[in-house]
């Protein structure tokens, strides 16, 4: 007999920060706008399903997500934050533009280009995909607590959620440097006793066409 539940990762709408290209991590930016509306149609989408539970990263950019996609989609339950679905800490990069970083120190970034990725981060005193998979993959693996066929959402973070995948079924699923877009929604079958299955990947068919964002590269 199959184990299985389905976890839906949700990215959080559009930042303040993700408007001016500024590198976040774990600092607390909000909603623009525009996320605020990314997040009522991811939850407009949702609307017709069933969970059975509700889990966000505690960061205002992903919790506010979970509140309009609960609101819109009709959760009545209390949305449960989680540390381990928290962003990369972005070391020397947070608060920055990169194009702002990378003028006023090119000698760092030429280096940090030029290296693997996760080089990149320990250079950046940032966390690196090691440390942070450990923390994401043990919560998604405690929002699986649920009795089987259990339908659960997390909204979380585009770099944590791209490693985790990028782990889980191979580099392909997000290539080069790109990551989920704001508000994309991605489904997994997750079975207790074998590994899990992807449904569906970052996708935007719920966004109209003219707020569609493209594959973001800021985390």
């Amino acid at each position: 007999m199959r184990d299985v539940r389905e976890i839906i990762l949700i990215r959080h709408g559009q930042s303040t920060a993700n408007a001016s290209g500024v590198w976040q991590g774990q600092l607390d930016y909000p909603l623009s706008g525009e996320g605020q509306r990314q997040a009522r149609y991811a939850g407009l989408a949702l609307s017709g399903e069933t969970f059975d539970a509700m889990y966000a990263s505690p960061l205002s950019r992903a919790f506010e997500t979970a509140e309009i996609i609960a609101r819109e989609a009709g959760f009545t339950a209390k949305i449960i934050p989680i540390e381990g679905l928290t962003e990369r800490h972005g070391g020397v990069l947070q608060g920055h533009a990169w194009a702002d970083y990378e003028a006023e120190n090119p000698e760092f970034a030429r280096k940090f280009l030029s290296l693997p990725e996760e080089q990149r981060w320990a250079m950046a005193d940032a966390e690196t995909d090691e440390e942070i998979l450990a923390r994401f993959e043990g919560s998604i693996s405690d929002t699986a607590q649920h009795p089987s066929g259990s339908r659960i959402v997390a909204v979380s973070h585009g770099g944590v959620m791209r490693a985790f995948l990028r782990d889980r079924f191979g580099p392909d699923v997000f290539p080069d440097n790109t990551r989920a877009a704001n508000a994309s929604i991605t489904r997994l079958e997750w079975d207790m006793h074998g590994p899990p299955r992807l449904l569906e990947l970052a996708s935007t068919d719920h966004l109209p066409k003219d707020q569609k964002p493209g594959a973001s590269t800021v985390e």
